[in-house]
């Protein structure tokens, strides 16, 4: 019947992201560790460039900043340049919410394009550097599986079933991690407070934290119509709001990186 049909559909939708993701970590690993026994220079530029390939930042920041500005000069064309940040009905969204949509994209996607990438890859480099590219492409391709696959639609949602409960999964922690950072980056305690208060607003597992901090620390507020408010004490986002926002972006992943940095060195 339909439940024995949606079974199946999981079933064969988890080994395909299995054989994928274990594919692609055990083939990172393998290639380090091949080309450093070669040469271990070659095994070195091997690793720097896998490990670069899981994360995204620059590109990330670069297209929430090209939406920014667009959405002052040009709002339709800002219209359709979010398609490639957020997924929700942009047709009748004002300036304040397509800059909240940016914005929420941004802090959303700083967990899966830099955070979680980097963390699995520290976690495994306690065990060795190969092992530690291979964690981070692991989780690199169970992202990409699940955002191709994980869409709450009906043909989709069974097959990409189990990609979706093992990237809520592996984000888990480092979404937990993600108001820290910013506070740390913003030097104030209002994302952590915030983020404790209103991370289960959104559906996801997740990514109310990283967005509920990144609203404290901007103090803005982020809204989803019919889904969500975060910050609901302020207002929507202002003309200079998404600029503040990059910025931040990327003090949090200076502070990061520089306690990444410690932990490897000390531990």
């Amino acid at each position: 019947g339909r439940f024995e049909g949606f079974g199946k559909k999981k079933f064969f939708g988890g080994l395909l992201v299995l054989l994928v993701v274990v594919g692609a970590g055990g083939a990172g690993y393998l290639a380090v560790k091949f080309a450093t026994e070669l040469w271990r220079p070659l095994g070195i530029i091997v690793g720097i460039y896998l490990l670069k390939s899981t994360f995204s930042i620059r590109s990330l920041v670069g297209t929430v900043r090209t939406v920014g500005q667009n959405i002052e000069e040009s709002p339709e064309k800002a219209r359709d340049q979010l398609l490639a940040l957020v997924g929700r009905d942009r047709a009748d969204l004002s300036r304040g919410e397509m800059r909240s949509a940016a914005i929420e994209s941004l802090f959303e996607n700083l967990v899966d394009s830099l955070i979680s990438p980097l963390f699995y890859f520290v976690l495994g480099a306690f065990l060795s550097i190969e092992t530690g590219i291979g964690f981070a492409l692991f989780f690199k391709a169970l992202n990409t599986v699940d955002s191709m696959l994980g869409y709450r639609t009906e043909s989709l949602r069974s097959f990409g079933y189990m990609g979706a409960k093992l990237d809520d999964l592996m984000n888990w922690i480092p979404a937990r991690l993600s108001p820290l950072l910013i506070a740390l980056g913003s030097f104030s305690a209002v994302p952590v407070k915030l983020a404790l208060r209103e991370w289960g607003s959104t559906s996801s597992p997740n990514s109310g934290w990283p967005m509920s901090a990144g609203s404290g620390a901007l103090k803005v507020r982020l809204i989803k119509k019919s889904h969500y408010v975060l910050g609901s004490e302020f207002d929507l986002p202002g003309s200079k709001d998404i600029g503040r926002a990059s910025t931040l972006a990327g003090r949090t992943v200076g502070v990061y990186l520089l306690l990444l940095s410690g932990v490897t060195l000390f531990c």
